[in-house]
Parts: structure tokens; C-alpha cells; sequence
């Protein structure tokens, strides 16, 4: 089991506080994205939807070769795509927004 989470080379301590920062540097476009941008993203968008683009646009659930990893991000860190969705509802209350409806 693991100890120590990673995410783009930063390590936290909690798998939520690592999927928190996978959650909101998606939705942030990496902190570029301007706080109206990132209103849009939750605007348009549930938290299983945004959490589905994450885990596409990213690979998550992909072997990354190019790095020297074995077996997906999700599968080395035992987290599903509700997990992300709950993280991306916790960066959501506390940017403040509200959830679109489903």
C-alpha cells in the first residue's frame, strides 16, 4: 500500500489531497485559466463529467511507458472515477461554485 501519493511531481499525504490537486489543476488549466474560465468549466459541466475528461485527456487509466511506469495512475493509487468526481466536488464548494444539474 502505498504511503505517499504523486501527482505530477508533487507528493501529498492523503489520496484526497492528491486527487484534489489532479482536480483542480484540471479544471484551473493549470492555475492559466482565469477564474471566469474556470466558473465555465463548472458551469458546463457535473463532477462525473469533469471527471471523465480528466482521466481521457490525461490518461489516467493508462499505462504512461514514456515515464517508466507499469500500471495506470488509478490503478497505483486504487482510486476510481467517483473518486475524482468527489474531488471535484470538493474543489468546487471551495472555489464556491454550484453544480449544474445532471
Amino acid at each position: 500500500m502505498n504511503t505517499d501519493y504523486e501527482w505530477v511531481g508533487s507528493l501529498f499525504r492523503t489520496r484526497n489531497d492528491m486527487l484534489d490537486a489532479i482536480a483542480e489543476t484540471w479544471v484551473t488549466a493549470r492555475g492559466h485559466a482565469s477564474p471566469a474560465e474556470t466558473q465555465r468549466y463548472f458551469d458546463e459541466a457535473t463532477d462525473a463529467e469533469l471527471s471523465a475528461e480528466a482521466i481521457a485527456g490525461w490518461g489516467l487509466d493508462c499505462v504512461a511507458e514514456w515515464c517508466g511506469e507499469d500500471e495506470p495512475h488509478m490503478t497505483r493509487y486504487s482510486y476510481g472515477a467517483t473518486d475524482l468526481a468527489a474531488a471535484f466536488g470538493r474543489v468546487r464548494a471551495r472555489l464556491g461554485e454550484t453544480a449544474p444539474a445532471a
